[in-house]
This record gives C-alpha cells, sequence and structure tokens, in this order.
C-alpha cells in the first residue's frame, strides 16, 4: 500500500478539532434537555384517560418515529421559516429538530416505565381518594424514572452520535471541521479515524457516567 499515514494533522489541529466537541456537546444537550421535557410532556399525555389527548400523543409520536432525522432537519430549516416567516439558524434548527425527534422516543419510554408500575397501586390510590394528576406526580412517575434510566442512556447516546447530522447545514461541529481538514490536507483516513475515536471515546463516557447513576440509584431504592 503506497499510502502514507501522517497523524500530525490531528496534533497540529486539535485546537479546531476540538472546537467542534464543544459545537457537538452544546447541540445534543441543548437537545436532550428540551426533548427530555416535551417527551415526559407527550409520554404523559400518551398515558392519558382522555381519548383525544391519548391519540394527539400518538400522533406526535408516530410521525417523527417514522421519519429520517435528516428530514426532520431539513424540514425545520428550509420549511418552518417559510411557514412562521422567521429566519432560523443552523443551529436552532439543528436543535428544534433533533430535540423534536427525541422527545418521540422519550415519550414511549415514559410510557413504558408508566405502564411497568403496577396497577394495584393505582387502584391503592384512587381508593385513598388522590386524583389521576396527583397519582401520576407522587406515585407513577418517582418509580417509572427508575425505571427509564437504562433505556433513555441508550436515547441519549444514540441522539449524540445523530448530533452529526448538523454537519450538512455548516455547523462546525466534529464531523463538519474534520470534513473541512480532511478536503484541505488531503487525509481522510487519519481524519476520519480520529473522527470515529471521539465519538466512541464520549459515546463511552456518557454511557459509562449513566451506569453509575443507574447503580447508584439502585442501591438507594
Amino acid at each position: 500500500m503506497s499510502y502514507q499515514f501522517d497523524f500530525s494533522v490531528i496534533t497540529s489541529n486539535w485546537k479546531y478539532l476540538a472546537s467542534g466537541l464543544r459545537i457537538t456537546a452544546e447541540v445534543t444537550v441543548y437537545s436532550l434537555v428540551i426533548g427530555a421535557l416535551v417527551g415526559i410532556t407527550i409520554g404523559i399525555m400518551r398515558s392519558s384517560k382522555n381519548g383525544l389527548v391519548r391519540r394527539v400523543a400518538m400522533a406526535y409520536i408516530s410521525v417523527f418515529r417514522n421519519t429520517p432525522a435528516l428530514v426532520q432537519l431539513f424540514w425545520v430549516y428550509y420549511c418552518l421559516p417559510m411557514l412562521i416567516g422567521i429566519q432560523i439558524s443552523a443551529v436552532t434548527s439543528c436543535v428544534i429538530a433533533l430535540s423534536a425527534g427525541a422527545a418521540a422516543y422519550i415519550a414511549e419510554i415514559m410510557r413504558a416505565g408508566i405502564q411497568a408500575i403496577d396497577k394495584g397501586q393505582l387502584e391503592a390510590a384512587s381508593t385513598i381518594g388522590l386524583s389521576w394528576s396527583q397519582t401520576m406526580r407522587k406515585i407513577v412517575l418517582p418509580q417509572a424514572f427508575r425505571q427509564m434510566v437504562p433505556p433513555l442512556v441508550n436515547e441519549i447516546v444514540t441522539l449524540l452520535k445523530f448530533s452529526s447530522l448538523v454537519s450538512v447545514l455548516g455547523v462546525q461541529d466534529m464531523t463538519y471541521n474534520s470534513q473541512v481538514l480532511s478536503s484541505t490536507t488531503f487525509r481522510p483516513i487519519e481524519l476520519y479515524t480520529a473522527l470515529g475515536v471521539q465519538y466512541y471515546v464520549v459515546c463511552l463516557l456518557v454511557s459509562r457516567f449513566a451506569a453509575a447513576v443507574e447503580k447508584r440509584m439502585a442501591i438507594g431504592a
């Protein structure tokens, strides 16, 4: 093989690559927080006794789970501004699209967590006069969150990997910066290998941290 490896392109441009990691982290965190807030709301609506509310939640989940994340990103960036008459930046569009998609999956995680609660507890809550909202807030949700930790970890890692899609809009995340350097230095093997290692390490750290949190919650249960 005639290709000569030169990983100095990474060490000499580490600040530029590190700036991409910061953008990736920011987009992921903002999308996760917003997605969690919306997802929890949709998940509660999905478990509502009100048929209309439940169908609205089901429709939301169906739309975002059955359309590609890239299409959602394009729609928010190109189509939404035409409908509302307000220009949306690339970063904001990415956060909106990723959080909306994450919310659909988090809603299903929430629904599964709620359904895992023993129905006898719900009947007992009704017997002592608790309303549906009180039952959810005081009995169901605290227990459901414990059930949700493992699938939520998977969703966080998935969202982190999906954040690489923002590069198609010119957002200077890890993927975009690696693409730029690859085209200017002609070192795609080194740069894309380093990019894969970056994602692997970050996702691994997130998984390890979440595992530690889950273990602590299990001990405190």
